[in-house]
């Protein structure tokens, strides 16, 4: 047997330590300062009664909290065919209510294992409608503000996946209306997809994966209709529940405002031409829209489309003539129908007759024996119609394709003098919202005062800020009287109406520091009362700096980003990373524009990293792919955007130029590898779920310059893999493994992980299994997180300072056995 020297041992066990190290694999959990990010409790949502005297407070379920749930799809539609409901639904996972005026506080702790969906206040102000989400299906529970008491108010599973929201209030408070799921199981069904994945797969710098991408099933029109029959049934908060009329395929119903009748829309999926799945989703199916009772008896028929059955193709000029005179005659067309809020039960729509003269909005009122009447000619295509009082109503019309006008108009005479209000854009189109409010029949309509003065909620940009603001307008003069607007150094938004002068309101305040909460205005006395004391959502990072810096982008455009820095940054220690980020659509968390916004630390973006003393910087003027310009226009774009916003935070005495990071999500990742194989600003990157090889998305760019077949060199050129030679920089791609978005597969990342390795690249890539293209699973979250706090360690950190010292301790000294001679064998 031959001695093995201690040295040798050591080195050994040396070796086998750090291959069991490297050899770890499975989910990593980030620094505690980062890693409490994500179980941060956001805030309530607040959902105000119609009386303004009692709010639901809300707690919303982190994304990060929701589990992977597989489904199927028809068209637009992605639903679960266990619970029959729609995916990617905003739920909550806690409930209780606050008063108003005393403050006084109410929890729900009987509230039974689930998720709360689409809560609805009822009329009265008394109960909280809402849909408990489990494994199995979706039930309606109500809670009774008055009493205290949660009951489940129906047995019936609820079908979800024809319309988003599966039930209605009648207009007294006296019961609620429900589309139940017939053909509902509570069976899971077999051919579920699951992940194969147990943990995160990584990969640096050696090998291509492979992995095959299957697209989430999608239905036939023969298949679907099993998930989409539905019976309406009658639910009374006090008696027993009874079906309305029969099962069909509803994707639309709504009581009138006296609670005697249904407007509901039936779609025709047994329709010869919808063999396939043509239409995008349910209501572009051909639908029969009819008017019931509340027992299910057809009152009159508003609507129903002529099929056209599947017909041999003709061949001859005579078998062409016979064929378009057995066509039965079109009815005239006729949609957007409506409820008159103002009225009983009288049904709006909008008709096109064989000229210009005949089109306008029609109405039939109960008990719709008569023949429908004209209610006023339409000069504009229709867009929406607001119902006040008897004096006043809102008709919104369409001028072109960009803009749109809204008119107050007399119901008792609409055709005489109305008078146009507001003409605006249509991307400005929820600038302003008119404030509503409950008549005497419990129906939703605009609040008018006096039959005169209506009240506008907006925002409105000043100084390149949003302000939000509330405008009393009289319908007499046409004139516009500011109440109130948000003021310095807080951005505050408008949330309800207290009384009818506009005196009395509630606000939602926020400041920089300072997290959002509600305040009760009262302008008589000038006072600003606090009902609400939500907690700092995330105290170790409180009086964290942010500020919005701007710099020329080298053609004379100036750009903006905002500048974040950490808690306890002091200048006077020098320059410090900077990570870089690529503001995208799909990862914006702000709706406004203000620097008195509270700061939205997701844990998605890029600020959980200023818990490691780094500095952020997001830029939001890049021109993101598929949008205007050449490949070659918005490379240089994006370079010269990057180059300013590296020159200002060197001039700004922020950023060490040496130690910038770029990163982004989305069409952000895309801008990244393309800037880090194009420029050598930037000592590393993070690039997730990004394009990078759009010759494998041949639709991308479809609208702007046609498909990859009609235009394949634009293709290539505006993919940064065409570019991968030329990356100095190393990079980091994360990506869900479960991403279905078109374009944006997981094998983006493997193809573009495989180039850099074979072409000798710095390169990580990291796909999580149980993430889509936002990454919601917690596991697959923190692990990113660690992720990219590895990385940017690795590359901004300094190396540890090793001390040379002249003596060996004394654990580790030891001395070399010399090895017996052996004789040199013969």
């Amino acid at each position: 047997m031959v001695n093995k020297s201690p040295a040798l041992l050591f080195f050994l066990a040396c070796c086998m330590w750090v291959q069991a190290a490297l050899a770890s694999d499975g989910y990593q959990v980030p620094r505690e300062e980062i890693a409490q990010l994500v179980g941060v409790a956001p805030m309530p949502e607040v959902l105000l009664n119609e009386q303004h005297v009692w709010m639901a407070l809300l707690t919303k379920q982190e994304k990060t909290e929701q589990a992977s749930e597989s489904g199927v799809r028809y068209g637009d539609l992605h639903f679960n065919p266990t619970t029959f409901m729609r995916l990617g639904l905003t739920t909550y996972s806690g409930l209780s209510f606050k008063h108003v005026e005393t403050g006084a506080e109410v929890a729900v702790n009987d509230l039974p294992p689930g998720k709360v969906y689409a809560p609805r206040w009822s009329a009265d102000g008394r109960y909280l409608a809402f849909i408990l989400l489990n494994e199995q299906d979706g039930r309606l529970w109500v809670y009774d503000i008055k009493q205290r008491e949660l009951r489940a108010v129906s047995r019936f599973p609820l079908n979800g996946v024809t319309s988003e929201v599966p039930y209605h209030w009648l207009p007294d408070s006296s019961a609620l209306v429900i589309n139940s799921a017939v053909n509902h199981t509570g069976e899971q069904p077999q051919a579920a997809q699951q992940s194969r994945l147990i943990g995160p797969v990584v990969a640096q710098s050696h090998g291509a994966l492979s992995l095959v991408n299957q697209p989430a099933e999608s239905l036939s029109t023969q298949a679907f209709a099993h998930y989409a029959q539905g019976q309406l049934i009658k639910v009374p908060l006090q008696g027993r529940p009874t079906a309305i009329g029969g099962p069909a395929y509803f994707h639309h119903f709504s009581p009138s405002p006296d609670a005697t009748n249904l407007l509901v829309a039936m779609a025709m999926l047994e329709a010869p031409q919808q063999s396939q799945t043509a239409q995008r989703n349910l209501a572009e199916h051909p639908s029969v829209w009819q008017v019931w009772g509340m027992t299910g008896f057809a009152l009159y028929e508003l609507y129903r489309p002529v099929v056209q059955p599947e017909l041999p193709a003709p061949q001859t000029e005579e078998q062409n003539v016979l064929a378009a005179i057995s066509q039965p005659s079109a009815a005239p067309m006729r949609s957007h129908f409506q409820w008159r809020a103002d009225k009983g039960a009288t049904v709006v729509w909008v008709q096109a007759g064989d000229s210009e003269r005949d089109y306008g909005l029609y109405h039939i009122a109960s008990p719709f024996k008569r023949e429908p009447r004209l209610f006023m000619a339409l000069q504009e295509p229709f867009v929406a119609m607001q119902w006040g009082d008897s004096n006043i109503a809102l008709l919104t019309t369409a001028e072109n394709e960009r803009f749109w006008r809204t008119s107050v108009i007399n119901p008792l005479a609409p055709q005489r003098n109305p008078l146009e209000v507001t003409r605006y854009k249509v991307s400005d189109a929820n600038s302003e919202q008119w404030l509503t409010t409950r008549n005497d029949l419990g129906a939703q309509v605009v609040k008018v005062v006096g039959s005169r003065y209506l009240f506008i909620r907006g925002t409105e940009q000043a100084q390149g800020e949003d302000r939000p603001f509330l405008d009393r307008f009289d319908a007499r003069t046409n004139t516009r009287t500011r109440l109130w607007q948000s003021q310095a150094p807080y951005f505050e938004q408008f949330v309800a109406l207290l009384d009818d002068e506009g005196m009395r309101f509630i606000t939602l305040r926020q400041s920089k520091q300072e997290q959002p909460n509600y305040f009760v205005h009262d302008r008589t006395f000038s006072s600003v009362e606090q009902i609400t004391h939500f907690r700092h959502p995330y105290p170790a990072l409180r009086g964290l700096s942010r500020e919005v810096l701007s710099f020329d982008s080298g053609d004379g455009t100036q750009r903006s980003g905002t500048l974040y820095l950490p808690v306890n940054y002091d200048p006077s220690l020098g320059r410090i990373p900077v990570l870089m980020w690529v503001k995208s659509p799909e990862q914006s968390t702000q709706a406004f524009r203000s620097p008195h916004y509270f700061v939205p630390l997701g844990s998605l973006g890029p600020l959980p990293h200023l818990a490691q003393g780094y500095a952020v910087f997001e830029v939001d003027g890049f021109t993101l792919p598929g949008e205007q310009g050449t490949p070659a226009q918005l490379r240089t774009q994006w370079q010269s955007i990057a180059k300013g916003a590296v020159t200002v935070l060197a001039q700004q005495g922020i950023a060490d130029v040496s130690k910038v990071a770029i990163g982004g999500h989305g069409a952000g990742a895309t801008v990244v590898v393309d800037l880090l194989a194009n420029t050598d600003l930037f000592v590393t990157g993070i690039a997730r779920s990004g394009t990078y090889n759009f010759t494998l998305a041949p639709f991308m760019f479809e609208q702007r310059i046609g498909t990859l077949w009609q235009d394949p060199q634009a293709y290539l050129t505006s993919s940064p893999l065409a570019n991968a030679a030329n990356m100095s920089a190393s990079v980091l791609l994360i990506h869900g493994y479960q991403d279905r978005q078109p374009g944006t597969f997981a094998v983006q990342s493997e193809r573009l992980f495989s180039a850099l390795n074979d072409l000798g690249k710095r390169a990580r890539l990291v796909l999580l299994p149980e993430s889509e293209h936002q990454y919601t699973s917690r596991q697959d979250v923190l692990h990113m997180l660690w992720e990219q706090q590895s990385w940017l360690q690795r590359h901004f950190d300094p190396l540890p300072l090793i001390e040379e010292i002249n003596q060996v301790p004394e654990a580790l000294r030891f001395e070399l056995v010399p090895e017996p001679a052996t004789p040199w064998p013969m």
